[in-house]
C-alpha cells in the first residue's frame, strides 16, 4: 500500500476554493510546506488542516517520519491538495485574490435574514465599560414597533427570519417587543427571536411570554463576577443588592423553559481572579444542566487608540487565562469547540453581510449594533438603502506586516469601520488554538462515525 493511501481526509477541500484554484503547482523542483498549515498531534498520529482550502487530513503515526521529506505518491498527494508548494508561491496574495473573488461572486441578497431590534438605548445597569455610555437615550414608541413589524414582512419575502432584540437593555421597553411579536404572529410570519440582555427583569411570566410569544430561543447574558463584584459592576438603579442571585436563577429558569443561555464572562485585569471564582462557581451550579453554555473573553481594546493598549506582558496573561478558563468550561460540558467550516466565509459579521440590519428606536436602519448615529442606510419611512453606507461597511481594513505569513489569513476579514478589530501575536496565537481544537473536535467525529461504520 503507499504511503498516501493512508492518509485519511477527514474534511475534503471546500467545493468552491477546489473549482477556483484547481490542482496545487509544482513540478520538480524542491516543494516547501503552505504557510497556511495548523498542525494537531493526536494520540494515533497528525492532523494537518489547511486554512485556505479548509480541508482536514489525518496523518497515522507510522507515516510521520516520512512527513520530514515526503517523497513519491505521498509528496504528489499533498502538492495536489496545496500543503506542499513551491518556495516562490505568492501563498498571500493567492489567498488575497481568492477572498475577493469568492466575495465577487456571492449574489446580492434577495431578502433581509436577521432584524436587529434596538428597543431602546436606555439600560437598568450602569457597566463602567458598557460602549454605549455616551449614546443618546431614545426609546422605540409603539408607532414605531408596528412600523417595525411592517418592515420585517416585507423584507423578509414571506421567508423564516430571525430577530436579535437589543438595546440598552430591551427588557425595558417590554411593550414594544410584545406588540412586534403579536403583530408579526397575527400576520403569520414565521420567525424566532434572539435577545442580548442583563437578564435582570425576567420573571415567570416574562419567560412564559418569551417562549410563547417572543418565540425566544436563545439569551446571551454577561456576567462579571460571583456575588457582589457582580452587583458593583452591574451597579443596577434599582440598587440591584442581590442581583447576582436573581440573574443566575433567572437563567435556571430560562434555561428550565427551553431557552438557551449563553454566559459571556468579560474580564479584563481587574476583575480576573473574580472571573476565575465565576468559573468554578458556574461549573458546580450550571454543569451538565441543558442548554446552559458559557465562554470567556477580555474585553476589546480600541484598535484607533494606540495610547490605550495593554502592554504586551498584559495581553499574554490575558490571553493565556482565556485559554485556560476555557478548558475548564469545556472539561464540565459548558463550552465546546465550534465545527470547522465547510466552505469560506466571505463577510465577517451583519455589516458587510448584506442580509441583515438593525432598526434603531427612532426608526432608523443600520448594519451594525454599534452605531446608533451616523451610517444610516434609510429609515423605516425611507428604506433606501444607501449604497454608499453598504460600501463603507464592507472597506477591508489596511493589512499589517503580521498578515503576510500568519496561517489563518485566508479565513480573516477585517472590516475598516469595525470598532473591535485588533490584531497582535497573542491575540492570533489564541485564535489558532480554538482553530486546533476545532479540529480534534472533527477528528473525534470522524472516528466514531468510522467505529460506527
Amino acid at each position: 500500500m503507499k504511503d498516501s493511501d493512508n492518509i485519511l481526509t477527514v474534511i475534503p477541500a471546500s467545493r468552491r476554493v477546489r473549482l477556483l484554484l484547481g490542482e496545487g503547482r509544482g513540478g520538480e523542483g524542491p516543494l516547501v510546506w503552505t504557510s497556511f498549515l495548523l498542525r494537531q498531534p493526536t494520540q494515533t498520529g497528525l492532523l494537518l488542516y489547511h486554512t485556505m482550502t479548509l480541508e482536514l487530513l489525518f496523518v497515522p503515526k507510522e507515516l510521520l517520519s516520512a512527513l520530514e521529506n515526503p517523497a513519491g505518491e505521498l509528496r504528489e498527494t499533498l502538492r495536489k491538495k496545496w500543503f506542499l508548494v513551491p518556495p516562490d508561491l505568492d501563498e498571500h496574495g493567492a489567498a488575497r485574490d481568492l477572498r475577493q473573488t469568492l466575495r465577487a461572486m456571492e449574489p446580492p441578497a434577495d431578502r433581509l435574514e436577521k432584524f436587529t431590534v434596538f428597543t431602546t438605548t436606555a439600560c437598568n445597569a450602569r457597566c463602567f465599560y458598557c460602549f454605549e455610555q455616551s449614546w443618546q437615550t431614545r426609546t422605540m414608541t409603539p408607532e414605531t414597533a408596528d412600523k417595525a413589524a411592517d418592515f420585517m414582512l416585507a423584507k423578509s419575502g414571506g421567508r423564516p427570519f430571525r430577530i436579535d432584540w437589543f438595546g440598552g437593555e430591551p427588557l425595558v421597553n417590554l411593550r414594544v417587543i410584545d406588540r412586534i411579536s403579536q403583530r408579526l404572529t397575527d400576520a403569520g410570519a414565521d420567525f424566532v427571536s434572539y435577545m442580548v440582555t442583563n437578564g435582570y427583569l425576567f420573571d415567570g411570566a416574562v419567560i412564559e411570554r418569551a417562549v410563547r410569544l417572543w418565540k425566544l430561543r436563545q439569551a446571551d447574558i454577561t456576567l462579571d463576577g460571583v456575588g457582589e463584584t457582580y452587583d458593583r459592576i452591574k451597579a443596577y438603579k434599582t440598587g440591584g443588592e442581590g442581583a447576582f442571585e436573581r440573574v443566575t436563577g433567572n437563567i435556571a429558569a430560562l434555561a428550565a423553559a427551553g431557552v438557551r443561555v449563553n454566559i459571556r464572562m468579560n474580564f479584563d485585569l481587574y476583575n480576573l481572579s473574580e472571573i476565575e471564582k465565576l468559573a468554578d462557581w458556574l461549573i458546580d451550579r450550571f454543569a451538565g444542566t441543558p442548554g446552559i453554555t458559557a465562554y470567556p473573553i477580555p474585553l476589546n481594546e480600541d484598535p484607533d487608540d494606540p495610547a490605550a493598549w495593554r502592554s504586551e506582558d498584559d495581553r499574554a496573561r490575558l490571553c493565556a487565562a482565556e485559554l485556560a478558563l476555557r478548558d475548564r468550561l469545556e472539561a464540565a460540558g459548558l463550552r465546546r469547540s465550534l465545527p470547522l467550516g465547510r466552505e469560506p466565509e466571505t463577510n465577517m459579521c451583519m455589516a458587510d453581510s448584506g442580509c441583515m440590519v438593525t432598526i434603531l428606536p427612532d426608526g432608523q436602519l443600520g448594519l451594525c449594533e454599534n452605531y446608533d448615529h451616523s451610517d444610516f442606510l434609510g429609515s423605516l419611512d425611507a428604506p433606501g438603502p444607501d449604497e454608499t453606507v453598504l460600501a463603507e461597511m464592507r472597506e477591508l481594513r489596511d493589512e499589517i506586516p503580521a498578515c503576510t505569513d500568519c496561517p489563518l489569513f485566508p479565513g480573516c476579514i477585517r472590516l475598516r469601520k469595525c470598532p473591535n478589530q485588533i490584531c497582535y501575536p497573542q491575540r492570533r496565537q489564541v485564535k489558532e488554538e480554538i482553530k486546533k481544537r476545532s479540529m480534534l473536535t472533527e477528528w473525534n467525529r470522524y472516528e466514531q462515525r468510522r467505529n460506527q461504520a
